[in-house]
């Protein structure tokens, strides 16, 4: 079966990106589907841009700090037999429509009736992790709304029906909004921070914006409060279901700020709660394994660098029968530089030796990887 897309777009004071997203989705179009844009009071040039863009509808909605209420507002303006949402910093991938159709026949092959299937693509950031946000594919056939002013979610407006989420591996965008210097651009965490604290206000006892407050404020508090705020989600939500979410960020937190031992223990969890059915975390539970033990490498780094640091500063005088100009040491002290990530001192040190005629393994390796990255090279792609 062959169905058609009203695919909306809500934004605000995005001219970076949005010709960019629609221009993307209008690849994917068939005739008979519709780009939906819901403005929600842009100040930039985004108006002037959807506007340039034809078969583009195009609607004004007063912002009224409810995200669930924009979404609900673009269902209402949907006119074909399916909805999906795609945020304006990201890009439909080609073929995704035709992929979508695809899952979606498939699901439904196996979905009871008083079931309401909602989809959630495979969004993909730049850094190449990926992620499956709150469902925004269903169809459009008035059971469906979005409840929440922030991290919005789909609900069935009829008791009597189920909702049931998928995710779909194959069915591709590809997300930019969450970058560092896009973050603060759009002064997303104030944002999402204020609506949240709206809702706790209301629902003290919600575990989800609990978790959510904390993991949005992380920028903008200290590493203290985040990681006791995170610590007593455990103790006020014994029984959430976001619990494994916290473990998540604690232990890639702890390996972030380089407290391995601490971090040890949430990989562990991780193990366990994989072992117990949550089969996801088994993976990431390795992933993190690596990453402690490339931070523990790292630490080490650091205590052999100031030992080597002294070394050539206070004993290298004394020993001037084993080393003349001391040049091994700096040339060790460069590759530590170097692995810590301190490039441009490892740099500085290497140029140093270079000209004292001294063959930098710095110097060694940039010269083997010319090579290798040459034109030439049977390597070179």
């Amino acid at each position: 079966m062959l169905r058609n897309f009203s695919v909306i777009i809500i934004c605000k004071n995005e001219e970076r990106v949005i010709k960019r997203c629609i221009e993307s989705i209008q690849k994917n179009l068939k005739n008979n589907d519709e780009i939906i844009v819901v403005d929600t009071g842009s100040t930039d040039n985004t108006i002037k841009i959807i506007s340039s863009i034809e078969n583009v509808k195009l609607f004004n909605y007063e912002w009224k700090d409810d995200f669930a209420d924009a979404r609900n507002f673009g269902i209402s303006k949907a006119k074909k037999d399916w909805i999906f949402f795609i945020d304006s910093d990201e890009i439909m991938s080609k073929g995704c429509l035709e992929q979508l159709n695809a899952s979606i026949n498939e699901a439904m092959a196996y979905s009871e009736n008083n079931e309401k299937l909602v989809f959630s693509p495979k969004a993909v950031n730049t850094d190449d992790s990926v992620f499956y946000n709150a469902g925004r594919i269903f169809s459009n056939d008035g059971n469906i709304k979005y409840e929440g002013c922030i991290h919005e979610y789909p609900v069935v407006t009829d008791k009597s029906l189920t909702l049931v989420s998928l995710k779909l591996p194959r069915v591709i965008v590809r997300h930019d909004g969450y970058e560092k210097e896009v973050r603060a651009d759009k002064n997303k965490t104030v944002r999402n921070i204020t609506l949240i604290k709206k809702i706790l206000q209301e629902e003290p006892n919600n575990s989800q914006y609990y978790y959510y407050y904390y993991r949005d404020s992380k920028p903008l508090i200290t590493i203290e409060e985040y990681e006791q705020g995170m610590l007593d989600f455990f103790e006020k939500f014994p029984d959430s279901p976001y619990i494994d979410q916290v473990v998540r960020d604690l232990a890639y937190h702890y390996i972030q700020v380089g407290k391995n031992e601490l971090a040890e223990e949430y990989i562990k969890m991780l193990f366990e709660s994989a072992e117990n059915g949550a089969k996801e975390n088994y993976h990431l539970a390795i992933l993190y394994t690596g990453m402690n033990e490339m931070g523990k490498i790292k630490a080490q780094q650091k205590d052999i660098l100031k030992l080597l640091v002294y070394a050539h500063d206070n004993v290298l005088q004394q020993e001037e029968e084993l080393f003349d100009k001391g040049y091994i040491f700096d040339d060790l002290i460069s590759i530590l530089f170097f692995q810590i990530e301190e490039y441009e001192t490892a740099y500085k040190i290497c140029e140093k030796l270079d000209s004292c005629g001294y063959a930098s393994n710095i110097s060694k390796m940039i010269s083997k990887l010319k090579v290798v990255l040459s034109p030439n090279s049977k390597n070179f792609r």
